[in-house]
């Protein structure tokens, strides 16, 4: 497994648009940057409705159990299938969870994976 960090910022979208511009005027001058994996919020509000405490727990479980389908982490976490499946669906929309169709036997089962090891949260004061 490939050892990555992603950053999670929160700040305006007027800010969001300034950055990528300058991202943008580096590259066409040549100057490339090592890539960065970042997810942005437009406000607090916006990032906690995403990084509930179920999730983030969610998150830790499929890390550290790494289990082989989506109900042995709904068994692992005590909680009903269906709103495990919702959770993974959101966490897959950012990017902070990865689903693998995995074959065993004739049956096709859906294995969660999170390939990184740190998730930083920068919050402007």
């Amino acid at each position: 497994m490939r050892i990555k960090e992603i950053k999670v910022e929160v700040k305006p979208y007027h800010e969001e648009i300034d950055e990528i511009s300058k991202k943008i005027q580096e590259i066409s001058e040549g100057k490339v940057n090592k890539k960065e994996e970042k997810i942005i919020f437009n406000s607090i509000k916006e990032l906690r409705k995403f990084l509930t405490p179920e999730r983030i727990r969610l998150i830790q479980t499929i890390k550290n159990k790494k289990p082989k389908s989506i109900y042995e982490l709904a068994k692992l976490l005590d909680r009903d299938r269906k709103s495990v499946i919702v959770d993974l669906e959101v966490l897959k929309k950012i990017g902070l969870v990865e689903l693998k169709k995995q074959k065993v036997k004739k049956r096709t089962t859906v294995v969660p994976k999170v390939n990184y090891n740190r998730i930083n949260i920068a919050v402007p004061v």
